[in-house]
């Protein structure tokens, strides 16, 4: 998985952003491929020209060493054989083999094989019957060539189904390929969307420093985060989890970021935000359908923190002395009730306090061998590093998640951290 970009803002206060993505692959369409099938009629004309093609050259050849009073005779059934072949091999793997499929292999293959005999062997014994006097002055000869007829049907037949067995297969993983991708085509489109929607850069807010990152799992996911400047010294801070992946979770996370946009404003408290999300998102969904959201209100002449959880991983705050606590003020997700009601709590923020918001792909993330990643562990990376810089906290952090789950994150994580300067 390719480590995240990092798009940073002004020096001067230390502010940068974090945006998953990987780098642009240049893709190659593949050209439609070109049909090998003819039409029926053309295809039994080729293939009995080829076969009559055949039958006159073995014709020929007896004819050489034999007399020209058996010429005639020895041409004529010479083709007619060359045709009970072809038309035997042909005949039974397009109309006859397709019936057997689903028949265990080696009855399957029985049953070709007698197909291709019997067609052969009275085919041939009807071509005798055009020549009696002829079959019957050579008849060692014309057996010999029935039995020849036989093993040749068999073989031209079996080797015709294997033919059109790799063709089906190489057309459909042709097209089993064109469809992965246009598929990968609409996903790195819709990664493009997301990665839009995402911060570019970071708000400037008079003494505080932030960053995020956001890693989904599979291209795009169902997490987002986002900062809502009202003023210059008014911030507010979300993280949301979509429940779900892939691009249905990221269509609800898209449609929710644009609610709380609509919905969130300096004079609308945290809770009630919540409340007025979580009636649009029980209208507009189905209860399979949910979203856990922090959000976050900051005043920055006060340091005060005003904040409602929905559902949502409780936020840590690391203390400058390495003291950890977890904002509460718990809720039910978004989306299950519609009358649900939304508490909020206030915080004071000190210099030097470090704000942690996170989904549950960070302390969730599976190793190898299926031990959580645990908040434990993420406390103990906060505490360890709370007075680095923001920026390299944020990718250290990531690049710790992708060791730990050996590059096979199974849930998308995100991460935003804030510090009190």
């Amino acid at each position: 998985m390719s480590p995240p970009t990092v798009t940073a803002s002004a020096p001067s206060i230390g502010v940068a952003a974090v945006e998953s993505g990987a780098p642009e692959a240049r893709r190659v369409s593949l050209p439609a491929p070109k049909s090998v099938a003819m039409p029926p009629k053309r295809l039994l004309a080729v293939w009995g020209l080829g076969w009559l093609l055949i039958g006159a050259a073995v014709a020929a050849g007896i004819a050489f060493t034999r007399s020209g009073a058996e010429f005639g005779p020895t041409l004529f059934m010479s083709i007619l054989f060359a045709e009970v072949v072809g038309f035997t091999a042909l005949l039974s793997t397009r109309l006859v083999f397709p019936l057997f499929e689903r028949m265990p292999a080696a009855a399957n293959l029985g049953l070709q094989i007698l197909t291709l005999l019997s067609g052969t062997v009275f085919g041939s014994i009807v071509v005798t019957t055009t020549q009696p006097y002829f079959a019957l002055a050579h008849f060692r000869t014309v057996a010999m060539i029935v039995v020849v007829n036989a093993v040749l049907g068999v073989i031209v037949g079996i080797a015709l189904r294997t033919y059109d067995s790799m063709r089906e297969q190489i057309q459909a993983q042709f097209e089993a390929l064109r469809s992965k991708e246009a598929m990968e085509r609409e996903i790195e489109i819709a990664r493009e969307v997301q990665r839009e929607l995402l911060p570019r850069a970071c708000p400037i807010v008079p003494g505080l420093k932030i960053a995020g990152a956001c890693r989904p799992a599979i291209g795009v996911g169902g997490d987002y985060y986002d900062y809502l400047q009202f003023s210059e010294h008014r911030l507010g801070i979300v993280i949301a989890d979509v429940a779900g992946k892939g691009i249905p979770a990221a269509l609800l996370m898209a449609g929710l970021q644009g609610s709380v946009r609509s919905l969130a404003g300096p004079a609308v408290e945290p809770g009630e935000v919540n409340r007025l999300l979580n009636g649009m998102l029980y209208r507009s969904t189905t209860t399979a359908r949910y979203a856990t959201l922090f959000f976050a209100l900051y005043d920055a002449d006060r340091r005060v923190l005003s904040y409602s959880n929905a559902g949502h991983f409780p936020p840590l705050l690391v203390g400058r002395d390495g003291t950890v606590a977890h904002l509460g003020a718990d809720g039910i997700p978004l989306g299950l009730f519609e009358e649900a009601r939304y508490g909020q709590a206030q915080r004071t923020l000190e210099t030097g306090d470090l704000l942690a918001l996170y989904t549950d792909g960070i302390v969730e993330a599976q190793g190898l061998d299926g031990v959580e990643f645990g908040e434990e562990r993420f406390i103990e990376l906060l505490t360890r590093h709370r007075n680095a810089d923001l920026d390299d906290l944020v990718l250290k952090i990531m690049a710790e998640l992708e060791q730990w789950s050996g590059g096979h994150a199974h849930d998308d994580a995100t991460l935003v951290l804030a510090r009190v300067g």
